[in-house]
């Protein structure tokens, strides 16, 4: 369960413009694909080698770009549509 699961402090991390180092989880890695201001590390040395191979403020800069055009009323409305559709309400 844990692998699917997106925690909502990566989207905070992002809506700060800060570039996120985090393990390729499935649920991390579908929500956020990637060159949107997610770095994938495999193994804890990685986050080494990636923290100091980055541009902060290009990154950062995708960071924000990603959560602006996911902000909560772009959630809401899509999880409401979602119920719609499905016939759910």
């Amino acid at each position: 369960i844990m692998q699917d699961i997106v925690p909502i402090k990566v989207y905070e991390y992002m809506a700060m413009g800060k570039p996120v180092l985090t393990t390729e989880l499935p649920g991390i890695k579908t929500e956020f694909g990637n060159d949107n201001g997610i770095l994938y590390v495999k193994k804890p040395e990685d986050v080494i080698v990636k923290a100091f191979d980055i541009d902060v403020k290009e990154i950062g800069k995708k960071s924000l770009n990603f959560v602006g055009n996911n902000d909560w009323n772009i959630i809401t409305n899509r999880f409401e549509n979602l119920f719609i559709n499905e016939g759910l309400v």
